[in-house]
């Protein structure tokens, strides 16, 4: 596997990586039912909004032999374009390589971002399907590897040819009947009552890793397969303002396929996956905006005993406009 391939290597100034994630627990209580009057819906309404978003992205290996190898991509800044309509919602993620955080790249590396996103809401069920792909990543702690090395004025040690893809999902329900998942999600509703409720999951995803060794191609195939619940609150403060925390925990197993010079490398690891945020929005009938952090964490131990884990700390600023939608798009519909 790559873990296996880049410990090695980093001692001789060259390595890569194996994703994963960290856990955090969050409590809170949800609040009596009543009349689903207290939603209002902006479904027949044609939304769409952007995102500013950074995110600080850490792949950690903790190695015996190594000690903390942190890797990290070139692209902390991300804009994403949505669009809402029913039932529906759909997004595109990028990263500009001319916004601060993404542009030193003399120092940092070439890195890229993209993502696509489908959020879909048929009843109480929240369904997510997206695809993602990341190149291009750089040693952030440098300097225990290279003890002549300078901050900010000599390069990283880098890894441009690394590549992450991965295609997923998630499946949630709603057990709160009386309670918006959509107004914190795709804002196509709005909650006039304070209320909460546990949603269980399930959560699917392929990634595939590749990367150019110097006489050598890595490829590995993860596959992970993690059910699990989260809670999330929507806390009315105003009519038109509120302020929602969530956290949720799976956990579920890993398989993966390593191949290196034609060498195959199979195994199977137990992952915990949790998340915890705090999102503070804004409504009216037309327009909406707010912010909102979270961190995400995903972690496990491998056969060679190396802890691993992937940690992102996301903070993001959104507004979005609400408008008639056309004719053909309703007959659509």
């Amino acid at each position: 596997m790559f873990i296996k391939t880049l410990v090695p290597t980093i001692k001789n100034l060259a390595k890569a990586i194996s994703i994963s994630c960290f856990t955090f627990i969050f409590h809170a209580q949800i609040q009596g039912q009543e009349a689903d009057d207290d939603i209002i819906s902006y479904e027949d309404k044609l939304a769409y909004g952007i995102d500013f978003s950074t995110d600080i992205d850490e792949f950690i290996i903790n190695s015996p032999d190594v000690g903390n190898f942190h890797l990290v991509s070139n692209n902390d800044v991300k804009l994403t374009f949505r669009m809402n309509y029913k039932f529906l919602n759909l997004s595109f993620g990028y990263s500009p390589g001319f916004l601060p955080g993404n542009d030193d790249d003399e120092l940092k590396g070439d890195s890229s971002f993209t993502e696509y996103q489908v959020n879909m809401f048929p009843g109480r069920f929240v369904q997510n399907v997206f695809f993602r792909r990341m190149k291009g990543f750089y040693v952030e702690n440098t300097g225990d590897f290279l003890p002549t090395w300078n901050e900010g004025s000599d390069p990283y040690l880098q890894f441009p040819d690394l590549k992450v893809i991965t295609w997923g999902g998630r499946t949630g329900f709603v057990l709160n009947k009386n309670f918006s998942v959509r107004s914190l999600y795709n804002r196509q509703e709005w909650q006039l009552q304070s209320r909460g409720s546990l949603v269980p999951e399930l959560k699917y995803e392929f990634t595939k890793m590749t990367n150019n060794f110097e006489d050598s191609y890595g490829k590995e195939n993860q596959v992970d397969v993690r059910a699990g619940m989260g809670y999330y609150y929507n806390w009315v403060i105003t009519p038109k303002m509120n302020i929602a925390p969530f956290a949720r925990v799976v956990f579920g197993p890993r398989f993966y396929k390593y191949t290196l010079s034609g060498d195959i490398e199979k195994d199977n690891y137990f992952v915990t996956d949790y998340t915890a945020g705090l999102q503070l929005g804004y409504n009216t009938d037309k327009l909406y905006m707010g912010i909102s952090a979270a961190f995400n964490g995903l972690s496990y131990k491998n056969a060679e005993s190396l802890d691993i884990s992937n940690n992102l700390w996301h903070g993001v600023f959104y507004i979005g406009y609400r408008f008639e939608a056309p004719e053909k798009l309703r007959n659509l519909f």
